[in-house]
């Protein structure tokens, strides 16, 4: 057996092996195909803010990943227009232009604007 030396026990054999496994699965499950993974069934257009273009916006955006990690984000319409694009770039994405573009733009900067801390920016260097 490969990795193996002579006058080893079975059950370093085994042992060896085990970790062996143990590694292939750890990186199996650490590789970018395996961490997007998402049901898509769990997320719900319901789910989200209602607003025109909800539906165009959630299934443009659960063909690739799940609507989560969108609405986790709070962006201007410039940074959500960006974002399309390097998705478009990087990623593959098929380009969404003309009037589903506007549509889903629309949506993402109403339903998901620039965030703010509360009581505005603070320098976290200031005095209290």
């Amino acid at each position: 057996m490969p990795g193996t030396r002579p006058g080893m026990t079975n059950r370093e054999v085994i042992m060896r092996f085990a970790v062996s496994i143990a590694l292939a699965a750890a990186l199996l499950a650490a590789s970018p195909a395996v961490a997007q993974t998402f049901a898509p069934a769990e997320e719900r257009q319901e789910d989200y803010p209602e607003g025109a273009g909800r539906e165009q916006t959630f299934y443009a955006c659960i063909a690739c990943h799940g609507f989560k990690i969108v609405a986790q984000q709070g962006q201007t319409r410039q940074q959500w227009g960006d974002t399309l694009d390097w998705m478009t770039q990087k990623h593959g994405m098929p380009p969404i232009d003309g009037d589903l573009r506007k549509t889903v733009l629309d949506y993402l900067e109403t339903a998901f604007p620039p965030r703010t801390a509360p009581g505005g920016w603070k320098n976290p260097f200031g005095g209290r």
